[in-house]
């Protein structure tokens, strides 16, 4: 708690608390009241279900595990070498993991051969793609303030590289890893888009089953059994991972130290230099892959493909729409994000209960919360069904949670002493945020509002129940030309995700610019 803010913090908790239960809350409990019939529950004996939720898992599993495996060597090298290239390398495994989930499952569309097309395998591999960056940030990062002098007891006394790393480091490692994996688990088990492109009709998860049985069906009780069935896994998994937080963030109090240095020897130079190539690559690889086939038409390279992006009304109103709607949920979700995450600093304990609140819509998941909100919003006196709003207010919805978990940290870290001289030098309160607060967490803001940008524009998961024929985004447009037939058609479905593309790749630029020492 900040005292110099305290009296401030109930109104600043107003807007987080009125839009969530605005547009989470109340279209949660009013779907799961008009619409849920307890006769659906007999359907999760069914050997349909049985199988779509055994999928759901074990694939998520799978992903898991291989995405741990291939992480941890680049979180080694990053944590521990200093190197040329090493920033950008960093910047770069980043890029997959905030790409639209469409823009992946066409990117592997593309590269893997149609045999293993609607298959298990292109989803694992794709799901690999997708999170192993995250997990690189998440252990690098931990790994980065293992105190370096432990290595060097250990080998004082005898230690081999394995058993150094075995004894020592792994158990140091292991809240991150298992925090990391948790993670992974939560993306796959409820990943949408990519089972979307990459799984077909044979390959179904719940999360894809929800939309299937809501919008194909007409089974909208039998899609609330499963979004229950999938809101207990998701809470579970994110209580695990915030106890597993809480108790990183304590262990990084006690000891931060500074590992990095320069290869030393010939066989650690070459050792980088591979690891970092082949990640290089293997990022790389998919993402031009994607820009390749924008420019072909058969054999032939053209470029009139990307004159039809701009000129094609279709497309260009969905570029406009997705533009509006990422500029709608940048302001709105920042400001919301904002005054939530100050609120819970500055208040008391009792403000905590916004971190549950304003994680709904992770819980809850993007296509629950789409059904819920098209259920709440198409009655009078709030006819809203048809309404452009309705879909940057679920893209608000998604960005909220993680907004503030950015802006967070930067507020509770700054020191408390420039707040007392302000106030003893007769600052006002206004006075003393604009221009204390405010400045120091700008950077922190900014990189949240990239990232706000970067989930409008790949959202796909609610979208998928708002969208109007005068409201489609991108995402939205990729996925439908993809089923429609014509080497022309589809080649404009890799030119809109090369815009994607592109687009992802100078957020994670600003992201990587404003969180550098110097901001």
């Amino acid at each position: 708690m900040i005292t110099s803010y305290r009296s401030t913090s109930k109104w600043l908790a107003v807007l987080p608390v009125v839009a969530m239960l605005t547009f989470v809350v109340a279209p949660a409990l009013n779907i799961f009241i008009i619409s849920l019939n307890f006769e659906s529950f007999a359907m999760l004996t069914a050997q349909t279900t049985r199988s779509v939720v055994w999928f759901t898992t074990w694939q998520a599993i799978i992903s898991t595990i291989l995405v741990l495996f291939f992480a941890m060597p680049i979180a080694a090298m990053t944590a521990n070498f200093d190197f040329f290239g090493r920033r950008a390398l960093i910047s770069l495994i980043s890029v997959p993991f905030i790409l639209p989930t469409v823009v992946v499952g066409v990117a592997f569309l593309e590269i893997l051969p149609t045999s293993i097309h609607h298959s298990a395998l292109a989803i694992i591999i794709a799901h690999i793609y997708f999170n192993f960056g995250l997990v690189v940030r998440i252990i690098s990062s931990r790994w980065q303030q293992i105190n370096p002098h432990l290595d060097d007891v250990a080998r004082t006394l005898g230690a081999s590289r394995i058993r150094l790393f075995v004894t020592v480091t792994l158990p140091l490692l292991k809240k991150s890893l298992q925090s990391a994996g948790l993670l992974v688990f939560l993306m796959c088990f409820t990943s949408y888009g990519v089972i979307r492109i990459l799984g077909g009709p044979a390959r179904s998860t719940i999360e894809t089953e929800i939309y299937f049985r809501a919008m194909q069906l007409g089974d909208v009780s039998g899609a609330l059994v499963l979004s229950i069935l999938q809101l207990v896994v998701v809470g579970v998994l994110i209580l695990l991972t915030k106890q597993f937080s809480t108790r990183k963030s304590v262990e990084l109090s006690q000891m931060v130290f500074s590992r990095i240095r320069k290869p030393q020897t010939s066989g650690q130079i070459i050792v980088i230099a591979s690891v970092a190539l082949i990640t290089a690559v293997t990022v790389i690889v998919p993402l031009v892959s994607v820009v390749r086939r924008s420019i072909l038409i058969g054999q032939q390279i053209n470029f009139s493909i990307w004159q039809s992006i701009f000129t094609d009304e279709e497309i260009f109103k969905s570029l406009m729409t997705s533009f509006k709607f990422a500029v709608f949920t940048i302001i709105v979700s920042t400001t919301i994000g904002l005054f939530g995450a100050c609120a819970v600093i500055y208040g008391s304990e009792r403000y905590r209960v916004l971190n549950l609140l304003t994680a709904l819509p992770v819980v809850i998941s993007a296509v629950t919360l789409g059904l819920g909100l098209i259920i709440m919003f198409d009655v009078n006196p709030i006819d809203w069904r048809g309404a452009w709003l309705m879909m940057p207010i679920a893209h608000c919805l998604v960005a909220i949670p993680i907004v503030m978990r950015m802006i967070s940290p930067t507020i509770r870290d700054l020191p408390n002493g420039l707040r007392d001289a302000s106030q003893t030098l007769g600052a006002t309160t206004w006075q003393m945020w604009r221009t204390i607060d405010l400045r120091l967490i700008k950077p922190a803001l900014v990189s949240a509002a990239a990232i706000a940008c970067a989930v409008s524009l790949g959202e796909f998961g609610a979208s998928s129940f708002l969208v109007r024929r005068n409201n489609e985004t991108l995402p939205l447009m990729i996925s439908r030309l993809l089923g429609r037939p014509g080497e022309i058609i589809q080649a404009q479905a890799y030119a809109i995700a090369t815009l994607l593309i592109v687009a992802c790749v100078a957020i994670i630029g600003v992201v990587d610019y404003f969180g550098t020492e110097k901001h």
